[in-house]
Parts: C-alpha cells; structure tokens; sequence
C-alpha cells in the first residue's frame, strides 16, 4: 500500500497521525491512567514524545511494520486517541488503542476496532487479530468483548490476550475506505 488508508465510519475517521495533531495528542496522553495500561507511553507525555511518536508510526507504515490510525471526531475534525495494528507473521497482527479520558464510555474505542478489524481481514488479508490489556482494564476487555474477540492463553497472568479469527469478523465494515 503506497497511501495510508483512510477509514470512515458513522462518527470517526481514522487517517494517518499528523504534526496538526500533536497538541492534542499531548493533551490526551499525558494522563497517568491511560500511561499505565500503554507499554510504550510514557508518563509524563510531552511534545518530544509526540514529536518522535510521529517519526516511528511514519517509518512503521514505509517499511510496512504497522498502520497507526488517529481517532478523529468527524463532526469536530477532533482527535482523540489512536488504533493500531501492529503487523506480525502468519497473517496477525496485534491490536493496540487508547481513547483521552474525556471521550471514554461513548463508543468511540468499539467503533475503531469494528472498523480496523475489518480493514486488516478486508484488505491487508488478515486471518488473525489480538490484543492483550491488563486484567484490571475492565472497559478495554467489555470493548474486545463486544467486537467478538475471545479469551485465549493463561488466565492467571497480569496480562490478558483476546484474538479474533476471520470466521468471527462480522459483515459490518467502515463505510468507506481511500
């Protein structure tokens, strides 16, 4: 794939992250709370994270590693989080987001994954998705939960793993895709 994909759905767009967005990104990702379910994500987030968080999901996309998504609120043309696959081999990838505070329990994390779930079966050819979050992340498993993602692996870890299988995938998908 030589564009980024743009994917749409009935209150998001998810688009490639941009230097337009990075006080913003700041904003929403220096919250302790969402830094301590993200392995990558520093607390305190500040522009410099921004800044080369930029760089990598860039050079990630060149070298065909990773598709990281801004949430956008269509209507307010607002970010407010991001999505990721994370590309792996035999046809997986791993599935990673995080919504700002301001925006949880609205749907907007459920609607992202419906959407890039259905681009990474669609059109990257995907037979397998996973995401592992931390077992007291109760309102990220209720979203996996919800987009068909099952349990699998040691329950007694700290860290728990969903997957979802092409068989799973419902017929939705985002309503138009770039």
């Amino acid at each position: 794939m030589d564009r980024f994909p743009i994917l749409y759905t009935n209150q998001l767009e998810l688009r490639q992250i941009n230097a337009g967005d990075i006080a913003s990104l700041v904003r929403l990702a220096n919250n302790k709370q969402i830094a301590d379910q993200i392995i990558n994500m520093p607390h305190p987030y500040e522009e410099y994270h921004a800044v080369h968080r930029l760089s990598y999901v860039y050079r990630g996309f060149k070298e065909g590693a990773f598709y990281a998504f801004a949430i956008i609120l269509r209507e307010q043309e607002q970010f407010i989080g991001e999505i990721s696959l994370h590309l792996k081999p035999e046809a997986s990838a791993e599935l990673g987001y995080w919504i700002g505070e301001p925006f949880w329990n609205q749907g907007f994390a459920s609607e992202a994954i419906s959407a890039i779930t259905a681009f990474g079966f669609n059109k990257l050819g995907l037979s397998q998705i996973y995401a592992e979050c931390h077992r007291d992340n109760a309102a990220s498993i209720r979203v996996l939960l919800k987009n068909h993602f099952g349990e699998s692996g040691n329950n007694t870890l700290p860290v728990l793993r969903y997957e979802l299988f092409v068989p799973s995938l419902r017929s939705e998908s985002p309503e138009n895709l770039k």
